[in-house]
């Protein structure tokens, strides 16, 4: 598969050289499990007794007469590989597994986890056969083994009750809880309304209920297994809860009942519980617990033996794994320690993660730590892993792996401890001991095993078989390093206890029969099939099992190109098979820009240490073997002042790549992207002596920075590398501190410095006029603290003071939204999990409004002249550039006809949104583009004639010719379905998702590398070098989009405004406003719009089985993800749905940001951000004409397949593109019109005063009276009647004027005070009532109370 790239974006990689090879190979396609896709459990057991471990598999999903989804009974051939069994042994798969949501919450069991869930062997009857039980939603199996390769389902006469409504049962765990030798049945259900259930075993192949109701309660629960927590022999169970409820500790009260004790044993893990594991991991003879959870793994340790857990996850170092679900600990390199595999990822695909269990160096048992290190030797595939075990499916003596994936294949990882057919050198010796209960249950599960050896070591394990989702019956497994014989082996069986036996030999499989004693058996190894097992060559063998080398691949000359490259520049390679036709490279740390699929392409390299370029030519039947290049990036001898990549370029790459691995916050990242070049512009500007500093040695918003001069004799590039790296180090690893993935951000960022042999532990400040370091460090200092008073709470994680939602959230895979408050004002919502726009993981399921209160933030050009403050609650919302309130819902009609009316295009745009419709655009300059912003209606109920309504786009008319070659520009005709999926998939995030404010520094660090740019500033004067080039556009860009997001979360904060999804929503329950007759009519309702927005009538198919639909509203739009179970296969397409279960063209782990939609963030960023570009270039259009974005077919796509063909979006101008983005949120249902035209005004003028304000710095001679001028503010505003007007920042020459709004003047008496700088405006009384405040340069709305 291709490796998703997206132009002009710049990923770093920071590679970690690892000390273990690589353990595993992946063996899935010759061991033809790979065919088996979308499972859920795994488990293994002999079902046959051949002496080979068999597999089921459970298909996630049920689905009439489609039987690649069946649940699978997979026979161990022992020639390497696995035949499907299932019909022949009398699996049924046509049971009812639907799920009735009504008591959810706000999770899509079936859609989240599937329907089918868990498989668990267990012999029930003690007759040696492994018998069965799935775990399933409404109608759980048991199936008991027949002996003679058949399995009968005896569910109902068993005495289970698992068929019901509500069950959703997540694993079942065989026990003998009350130790009369038969297994007993514990079952964890997820639904709240389906308790756990314990189940004895009467021993007459039925069972009976165990009244749990003393520790029962409503949770929903994914996993158990059996400890022994304290000293008696009847196991105990601990149960995995999630959503943040606390586990269970069951205390078995010697066979008659339980007891939740799991308080005082220190057990609670409220958190988000998952899988368990159990481990002697330091081999202490003391049994540790593992719970996977959302990115905060526990790991229980009994440390001294009181029965008092403490968490060690952390100093074990496997606290944070993402997204965690099955584990698995075995020793898989023989060493004597248990290593740690862990399946990871859920709404997205996320990487497993292996663990080499090693010692820090200390002799202590606390030694043992866990090492992450990569178990393949090629790239690991990002899955969306369940369930996982370890098991010797060769039978070679070491421990294999197998993972189910929960929207792809099958893993099967070969161990190579034991390579028989390619090194007859053993990786450590081991043994496998089979146990066999005579008294105690036949397959002795909860038994412990103990082996002593020679080496005055030991080992134990706790055997029980379970993990998350399945529990299997195999051999316990060794490993024992180069010891050369054992001592002895104690196994504690459940009934009789303690039994010892000895003198048994390495590298051997032996069963121990309780009360009897050792047997040998025979290893049984598998018999593989050697031969070609390489899919892609010409003598490819499907019965292969083992790759003999003989595979044979089509002819082809070598890799051209360089491979000692400098990042950020075109490199050419090329490679040539004459008998092929296709060809496909994979890039690491670059960009293929172009070629992908011919011989030569065109590649730019990133920012890192090293790259690789790989590539393979077809043609119908084979192909050539990978051909790979190595590429070293090196930055050793780049002139960074003029060379094409700038110290400051680096910086901001480092801090974009920090950005893309944060939360997606574009209002902190604005902030970070300004503050960080507004410091790194200071030191430029303080060593290059040009120009004015914005900070350092200024007074900004009361914050005054002493500075004087700076002088040495080193040489400029090294003064300026210097000080530019360490204040761009200290502020991206202070800002990022907290991020996520802070770790890989700090890492990255000090491997430059380490590169640019920078000591990253000089934190010096105090020679800052002579020391580059000082200077460096003392500017981060200074902006480190200035962001600590620029009213973004930043020490508090810019969480929200005072602002609430007034609205209760919304659950959208519930339908409607029958309980909304107020539909005009914002509606959290929440969701199963939310996953933002960077691809993180929150930890929150109901997010809260995100910078609600950001217009307390100092800005950069912005003034007094611009703000207005109101008050809610008796709070302040400052609102800079206040573009009047939207229309509301329920006040006249003309405003309900523009609220409802600018809500209905949304889902009217939403059928444009497939591929399927034959509808084609030519989508370049020639047709779109070249709006006039003076052409903008200024009205709302105008709005609409701006946007073509029901076919989508503006109503702008493209470029007649290109300037800069005087030709027309070639049109590029494409489907309207893929250009819109496209466009909102490509505006949604950035390329690797930077957030808006990230995204436009990406296009100008493109636009900075176009060769047609000529860097002259406002494209005039001499050219700039690189550096001045990026430290001003820098400066400017980052204020603007500071300033953007300061107006524009001031305006969300105030207004509050609904989004669609809330509106939509709600509407649908109003009904239609067109009919007045029909008992749907409701005046705010939709209007009736044939072929867009309806009536569901008689015969509709959305009518539903009892006709409950119908009058509803139904949409033409798009489907939503109900329609999408392959991401890479299929589209939702569009088509009739009912309004009330509408979804906006957004992932589903998103849905729509946790901000407000009034305005749009996005059209006033871009537009701001387009107006920089055009001043700070001097030109409205891109370099040549022409800016470009390719989307790769079937590849660019996110949530759903496509596009169908290639896309190439194309842009003449800044403001082109701008405009392009505002469009693409309603595509994307996210806005409607009324959020984008106001926000495009409002950037526009930004963008301007912005950019003159920045401008005015690079001026050598700027005055203090400027700066005094524009940071003129008022101290309190509202006021009340008696209290004086106090204007801060003023100089005591200021002439003042007051009016009402009748235009009456108001006399007031002014009073300066120079010891504060303010002036102070005496009044006699006013009446409650708004007045106008005046000076030269300002005016001030005020706000009397």
């Amino acid at each position: 598969m291709l490796l998703k790239t997206k132009y002009f974006s710049y990923t770093f990689f920071f590679i970690i050289s690892c000390v273990f090879s690589q353990q595993f190979r992946n063996a899935s396609n010759y061991s033809d499990l790979n065919i088996y896709q979308d499972n859920n459990g795994v488990a293994v057991a002999d079902y046959d007794l051949d002496g080979d471990l068999d597999i089921f598999i459970v298909g996630s999903f049920s689905e009439e007469n489609n039987n690649f989804t069946w649940s699978r009974l997979l026979q161990n051939t022992n020639n390497g590989n696995f035949i499907d069994v299932t019909i022949d042994t009398g699996i049924e798969q046509t049971l009812n597994h639907d799920i009735i949501l009504n008591d959810i919450g706000f999770l899509d069991l079936q859609q989240d986890f599937g329907d089918r869930l868990s498989a668990s062997w267990g012999d029930f009857n003690n007759d040696s056969y492994p018998d069965l039980f799935l775990g399933n939603s409404n109608q759980s199996q048991l199936y008991q083994n027949n002996t003679d390769g058949t399995f009968t389902n005896i569910t109902d006469q068993s005495g289970l009750t698992v068929d019901c409504d509500t069950c959703f049962v997540t694993s079942g765990l065989w026990l003998d809880y009350d130790i009369d030798g038969l297994l007993d049945l514990f079952i964890t259900d997820y639904h709240s309304n389906s308790n756990n259930k314990l189940y004895k075993n009467l021993g007459n192949g039925t069972f009976e209920s165990v009244d749990l109701s003393n520790v029962n309660s409503t949770t929903n629960s994914f996993s158990s297994i059996v400890i022994y927590a304290n000293d008696d022999n009847y196991p105990d169970i601990y149960v995995a809860n999630d959503l943040d409820q606390n586990n269970m500790l069951l205390i078995n009260q010697q066979g008659e009942g339980f007891v939740d004790e799991t308080q005082s044993y220190n057990l609670l893990d409220p958190y988000d519980g998952m899988g368990l594991a159990t481990s002697d991991y330091n081999n202490d003879n003391d049994f540790e617990i593992l719970v996977t959870n959302i990115k905060e793994n526990s790991f229980y340790v009994d440390e001294f033996m009181n029965n008092q857990y403490v968490n060690n996850s952390e100093n074990v170092n496997i606290y944070d794994t993402n997204w965690a679900w099955g584990a698995n600990f075995s020793d898989y390199n023989h060493d004597g320690f248990e290593d740690l595999f862990i399946a990871n990822g859920f709404s997205v695909v996320e990487e497993n993660e292996f663990f080499i269990n090693v010692s820090d160096g200390s002799q202590s048992i606390q030694s043992r730590k866990f090492s992450k290190t990569e178990p393949l030797e090629e790239q690991i595939e990002l899955t969306k892993s369940r369930s996982l075990v370890s098991f010797d499916y060769d039978n070679d003596g070491d421990l294999d792996l197998l993972i189910s994936n929960f929207d792809s294949s099958l893993i099967l990882y070969e161990n190579k401890a034991i390579d028989a057919y390619f090194n007859a050198q053993l990786q450590g010796n081991w043994i496998k001991i089979n146990l066999k209960g005579t008294v105690s249950n036949m397959d002795a599960l909860g038994s412990i095993v103990q082996i002593y050896l020679d080496n005055d070591t030991h080992q134990s394990r706790l055997y029980h078989g379970s993990s998350y989702q399945n529990q299997s019956l195999q051999s316990v497994h060794f490993g024992i390093e180069n010891t050369v014989s054992i001592d002895s082996i104690a196994v504690t069986w459940p009934n009789t206890g303690r039994q010892v036996y000895e003198e048994l030999g390495v590298n051997s499989f032996i069963t121990i029969i309780e009360n009897d004693g050792v047997v040998e058996n025979d290893h049984n190894t598998s018999l593989k099939i050697e031969g070609c097992t390489n899919i892609n060559s010409c003598n490819y063998n499907p019965d292969a099992t083992v790759d003999d080398g003989s595979c044979q691949f089509l002819a082809a000359g070598s890799l051209e190109g360089e491979n000692n490259i400098q990042p950020l520049f075109p490199y050419t390679y090329s490679y040539l098979s004459n008998d092929s036709s296709n060809y496909v490279w994979n890039i690491v740390n670059g960009t293929i820009i172009s070629g992908q699929g011919t011989s030569t392409v065109s590649v730019i390299w990133d920012v890192a240490i090293e790259g690789s370029l790989s590539v393979s030519a077809y043609n119908d039947e084979c192909s050539t073997e990978v051909e790979m290049l190595n590429i070293t990036i090196d930055t050793s001898e780049i002139d960074w002042i003029s060379n094409n990549m700038s110290i400051a370029r680096l910086w901001n790459e480092i801090l974009l790549e920090a950005i893309r691995n944060d939360f997606a916050r574009p209002t902190v990242h604005a902030r970070n992207l300004f503050h960080i070049s507004a410091a790194m512009y200071d030191a430029w500007a303080i060593i290059k002596g040009q120009g004015s500093t914005y900070l350092i040695g200024q007074n900004v918003n009361d914050f005054n920075v002493d500075y004087q001069y700076f002088d040495n004799n080193m040489s400029e590039e090294e003064n300026m590398v210097t000080a530019i790296s360490y204040t761009a180090y200290r502020l991206i690893t202070h800002r990022f501190s907290e991020s996520p993935n802070s770790e890989y951000i700090i890492s990255l960022a000090s491997f430059y410095m380490n590169l640019l042999e920078l000591d990253i532990e000089n934190y010096e400040v105090l020679d800052n006029s002579e020391n580059p370091i000082h200077l460096g460090n003392y500017i981060a200092e200074n902006y480190i603290q200035y962001g600590l008073e620029d009213g973004s709470l930043e020490e508090l994680d810019y969480e929200n003071q005072y602002y609430v939602p007034v609205n209760d959230p919304l659950s959208p895979i519930l339908s409607g939204n029958e309980n909304i408050i107020d539909p005009n004002r914002w509606q959290p919502l929440t969701l199963s999990v939310f996953i933002d726009q960077s691809g993180q993981v929150t930890g929150e399921n109901t997010p809260p409004f995100l910078g609600a209160e950001w217009g307390n933030v100092y800005p950069f050009g912005l003034n007094e002249g611009d703000l207005s403050t109101f008050s809610r609650d008796d709070n302040p919302y400052n609102v800079y550039h206040d573009p009047g309130p939207p229309p509301f819902l329920n006040n006249s009609d003309e405003e309900n006809f523009d609220f409802v009316n600018a809500f209905s295009m949304v889902p009217i745009w939403g059928s444009h949104l497939s591929s399927e419709n034959d509808v084609s655009w030519d989508i370049s300059p020639r047709s779109i583009g070249n709006f006039n912003l003076n052409n903008f209606p200024t009205s709302v109920s105008d709005y609409n004639s701006y946007y073509n309504y029901y076919s989508g786009g503006d109503s702008s008319t493209g470029h007649e010719l290109n300037p800069f070659t005087n030709l027309s520009y070639e049109p590029q005709y494409a489907l309207r379905g893929d250009y819109t999926r496209v466009l909102a998939e490509f505006w949604a995030d950035g390329p690797e998702s930077e957030t808006p404010p990230g995204h436009w520094f990406v296009l100008l660090n493109k636009v900075s590398d176009d060769p047609l740019l000529i860097k002259k500033f406002k494209g005039e004067g001499e050219i700039l070098s690189n550096l001045e080039w990026d430290i001003k556009s820098y400066f400017i860009l980052g204020g603007t989009m500071h300033d953007a997001a300061v107006s524009v979360w001031g305006i969300k904060g105030w207004y509050d405004y609904v989004r669609p999804i809330t509106i939509i929503r709600y509407l649908s329950a109003l009904g239609q406003s067109s009919d007045s007759s029909l008992s749907n009519y409701h005046p705010q309702g939709f209007p009736i719009i044939e072929d867009y927005i309806e009536t569901v009538n008689d015969g509709d198919f959305l009518v539903g089985e009892n006709n409950e639909n119908l009058g509803k509203i139904k949409l033409y739009t798009w489907r939503g993800h109900d329609y999408i179970d392959d991401v890479e296969l299929d589209q939702a397409s569009v088509g009739w749905v009912l309004a009330e279960d509408w979804w906006p063209y957004q992932r589903p782990t998103f849905v729509t940001p946790n901000i407000a939609g009034y305005v749009s963030g996005h059209s006033t960023f871009s537009r701001s951000a387009a107006e920089v570009l055009t001043m700070f270039t001097g030109s409205p259009y891109f370099p040549g004409g022409i800016g470009k974005f390719s989307a790769t077919k079937d590849e660019f796509l996110v949530f759903e397949q496509g596009p169908s063909e290639d896309i190439e979006l194309q842009w003449a101008t800044y403001r082109d593109a701008a405009d392009q983005c505002s469009l693409s949120r309603i595509w994307g249902g996210i806005h409607p019109y009324i959020d984008d035209i106001p926000g495009r005004l409002i950037g526009n003028t930004i963008g301007n005063d912005s950019f003159e304000f920045g401008e005015s710095y690079f001026s050598d001679n700027l005055s203090n009276s400027y700066f005094n001028k524009n940071s003129l503010k008022l101290k309190s505003n509202p006021i009340n009647s008696n209290e004086q007007i106090q204007v801060l920042n003023t100089l005591g020459i200021e002439s003042f004027s007051l009016y009402n709004l009748l235009g009456q003047k108001i006399d007031v008496q002014s009073s300066y005070n120079s010891s504060s700088q303010s002036t102070i405006l005496n009044h006699d009384y006013l009446p409650s009532g708004i007045y106008i405040l005046n000076t030269i340069d300002y005016s001030w709305k005020i706000i009397v109370q």
